[in-house]
């Protein structure tokens, strides 16, 4: 399995490249009055209002820092209304892909309502990177926020 690594503050995350449409520069958005810290705001994304999500504010309520290999991921996120349309996930440190082993992931054994996004760890050189379930990654609160983007 390929596995994009991105950083939040100084933790590794990666996300299955089969769930990654495009990876994008941090570029200048429009703001959504009124919506939670994490909307980072929307961008034109292919001709299509995208909403994007700062994973800093949402794992650490921080901004992600503006550094030239902070990116935009592009994933299909389904939305709580069934519909599934591309949004951005803003991430730090977007720079690498490794190839990896199913079984040579582990559980972490830490389970949370809260963080149940995150999924396998897998140990990489001397990193520990935590696999996001991009399908899970927003909180109810956020996706409701959504939903009526996504009508």
């Amino acid at each position: 399995m390929l596995i994009l690594g991105l950083n939040v503050g100084n933790e590794r995350y990666g996300v299955e490249a089969t769930r990654v449409i495009e990876i994008v520069p941090l570029i200048e958005l429009k703001k959504v009055p009124l919506t939670d810290n994490a909307i980072k705001g929307l961008f034109n994304y292919r001709g299509t209002p995208t909403p994007v999500i700062d994973l800093c504010q949402l794992f650490e309520s921080r901004n992600c820092s503006n550094n030239l290999s902070t990116r935009i991921v592009i994933i299909e996120y389904k939305a709580l209304s069934g519909v599934s349309r591309p949004i951005g996930l803003v991430a730090e440190m977007v720079t690498d892909v490794m190839q990896c082993e199913i079984d040579e992931m582990s559980n972490t054994g830490i389970h949370s309502k809260q963080n149940d996004f995150l999924g396998l760890v897998y140990k990489y050189n001397n990193d520990m990177i935590q696999l996001i379930d991009t399908h899970n990654v927003l909180p109810e609160s956020i996706s409701n926020q959504l939903s009526s983007h996504f009508s």
